[in-house]
């Protein structure tokens, strides 16, 4: 009885150490991800907002930067000297900017904030190319 206790013990060790290692393993997948997950969203915004007015939830905006934001404190003791990671950071405070500039109708900052958010994206992609290719 207790051997099979022991043998569990190792198998939900296991499964706990491999979920754990699917930010390690797929960091760059991952990475990407939240990446077009933030243009996207973006993209989104200014579409809502060009129709008049600001967004009526800003949470359905805010969760894919807190999801972002949760991958790279995760990651970062990992990855804390790749660029990508760096740009991925600046590419949730573009982000942020964005979502500040959406709540303001009729601003202007909006266009420019959703212009900083896809240069800091392909910054970010491009970080991940070379990481990739290195």
């Amino acid at each position: 009885m207790r051997s099979r206790f022991r043998s569990w013990g190792v198998v939900l060790g296991v499964l706990w150490l491999a979920a754990g290692g699917c930010y390690w393993l797929r960091y760059d997948a991952l990475a990407r991800t939240h990446v077009d997950l933030l243009v996207s969203m973006t993209t989104k915004l200014e579409d809502v907002t060009a129709q008049g007015g600001g967004p009526a939830r800003m949470a359905e905006y805010r969760y894919p930067l807190d999801r972002a934001r949760d991958f790279v404190r995760i990651v970062e003791g990992r990855f804390a000297g790749r660029d990508s990671l760096r740009e991925l950071r600046e590419l949730c405070s573009a982000y942020e900017r964005a979502l500040e500039a959406a709540v303001r109708p009729g601003s202007r900052g909006l266009e420019a904030a959703a212009g900083a958010v896809r240069e800091r994206a392909a910054a970010a992609l491009a970080a991940l190319d070379l990481e990739a290719a290195s």
